[in-house]
């Protein structure tokens, strides 16, 4: 992974997509998650031609990019509330024309105006519900997971990790605009959600009360990173639940011992998509297995007789 210096920090990730970035180590780690892991593609979690998502919390883009290039043929919605970041998606964004919608708002429970707290050295982690003490312990989770996993320097790092902590929750505060999904949903005249990511730093609930009673059928699937904080993953799960979904929820190895989970949400009479590998069965063959059934009844009836 190269990157270069300057005003506009730009780096080519592995699979050769050139970027504009935050910061570069948790760029990287969003390139691992979304690209190689492929968080937001698991557990049944399918989209074709024709399809409409919506990234909330799309931070610099990279999940945005991810369906753009991987399934041509379907429309995004990108929500992202913190201006430094929109900028940056929006210049990911811009080869992609008309088939990614960007929106410089977070989504919530109504239209307002509210404080985010945002760390510039680790944004993934600006909320606007900031408690400091939980995204330090959070990242030192994820730091020593890292060097359980061998992962190369991070053992070195951790020799100063408290002025790393210190360095990487230096915070602004700024303010911006709210809305909710179902506004956007009427605005936008969406027919349908076919799969909704939220990453939104225990906002995740916010989100899902924006959506009218009335819309939540024109949602299909989700995948939301959730907060165990309190009984919230029970409270996200039975909400899914209640609305017909089927429900998946893990936690990444990375991530282990932590309050992060991932949600994934499934509606029950979601038509499966056709398997590319499965093979339509020889005619013959079930012409064969029609007719020997048909023996086998006939030979049953006069045994009757």
């Amino acid at each position: 992974m190269t990157t270069a210096t300057g005003p506009a920090r730009r780096a080519t990730l592995p699979n050769g997509l050139e970027i504009a970035y935050q910061g570069k180590a948790e760029m990287e780690q969003m390139y691992d998650d979304i690209f190689e892991k492929r968080v937001y593609a698991r557990q049944g979690i399918t989209l074709r031609d024709g399809d409409t998502v919506f990234d909330v919390g799309g931070n610099i883009g990279l999940f945005t990019l991810f369906v753009a290039l991987h399934h041509p043929g379907v429309r995004v919605y990108t929500f992202e509330p913190a201006p430094p970041l929109f900028e940056i998606l929006t210049a990911n964004a811009a080869p992609y024309g008309e088939r990614i919608h960007r929106f410089n708002c977070g989504l919530s429970s109504q239209a307002g105006e509210a404080e985010l707290t945002f760390y510039p050295h680790t944004s993934g982690m600006s909320s606007f519900y900031p408690d400091e003490t939980e995204e330090r312990e959070a990242l030192r989770t994820l730091l020593h997971n890292e060097m359980a996993r061998g992962k190369e320097g991070v053992e070195d790092l951790l020799q100063y990790e408290e002025e790393l902590l210190a360095v990487r929750f230096h915070r602004e505060t700024l303010t911006c605009r709210l809305r909710t999904l179902s506004e956007v949903i009427r605005e936008e005249r969406v027919e349908r959600i076919d799969l909704l990511k939220v990453d939104v730093e225990k906002s995740e609930l916010d989100v899902l009360a924006g959506l009218d009673e009335a819309d939540w059928p024109k949602l299909q699937q989700a995948v939301l990173e959730v907060h165990d904080l309190g009984d919230r993953l029970e409270r996200v799960t039975d909400l899914f639940r209640t609305h017909g979904f089927r429900v998946t929820r893990d936690q990444d190895d990375l991530y282990h011992g932590s309050d992060r989970w991932n949600l994934y949400a499934l509606r029950e009479t979601l038509d499966a998509p056709p398997d590319p590998t499965r093979r339509r069965p020889d005619r013959a063959a079930a012409l064969d297995r029609i007719e020997d059934r048909a023996r086998k009844l006939r030979e049953a009836m006069r045994g009757r007789r």
